[in-house]
């Protein structure tokens, strides 16, 4: 369970978000868990002495990372969830994000697409440095490498499935898998994640 002190340290991370973020988490409880589980996050955010109301968040508001992390880390207390869970909410996020469905509609191709991937970070985040390291079509393979990013584990596993989704946009016929294969909450230099694809 979480403390108000663990909720204190996430909140001293630097860094924001924009409330979309936010809103694509409110639109999975309610479909998994309904309203009244987006009221048991809220409350469960409370008796840790903080605020979140969800239906209050505006898309293009800059919000605190930490409190993110926080919100994440209760939706795993409250409801029961394992880390697959969470990468299944990145998953299924950029369906609902209307920053993404802007972005992916004026690229083409996968390659112009993922060599913009770093200005679509900084169009959600204020901190980190996102890398497109290679995309290789012909061998259904990409890296990708984030620095300047230290969160907490449970937000890697969020954007194990977050990346994994706009990859399933770019080969919507291809079965898409993705692993964390260097984390800096394990003491790496970077995040890296590692992307394959078959047909």
């Amino acid at each position: 369970m979480l403390s108000r002190e663990d909720a204190e340290q996430l909140l001293s991370v630097k860094g924001q978000v924009r409330g979309a973020a936010f809103e694509t988490d409110a639109e999975y409880i309610r479909n998994r868990c309904g309203s009244s589980g987006l009221k048991k996050v809220e409350a469960a955010i409370r008796d840790l002495g903080k605020e979140l109301d969800y239906e209050r968040v505006s898309s293009m508001e800059w919000m605190s990372l930490g409190l993110r992390a926080l919100s994440l880390l209760v939706m795993k207390d409250v409801f029961g969830w394992s880390d697959g869970e969470i990468k299944a909410m990145g998953d299924t996020a950029p369906k609902h994000s209307f920053i993404v469905k802007l972005f992916m509609k004026f690229f083409v191709s996968p390659q112009v697409a993922f060599s913009h991937a770093p200005d679509y970070w900084t169009k959600h985040y204020d901190i980190g440095r996102l890398e497109a390291v290679s995309l290789d079509e012909e061998k259904r393979h990409a890296v990708i490498h984030l620095y300047e990013f230290t969160l907490h584990p449970v937000y890697c596993k969020y954007l194990e499935g977050y990346f994994g989704r706009l990859f399933k946009f770019m080969f919507p016929k291809s079965n898409v898998m993705i692993e964390e294969t260097s984390c800096v909450c394990n003491g790496d230099s970077r995040h890296e994640f590692l992307v394959h694809w078959e047909n």
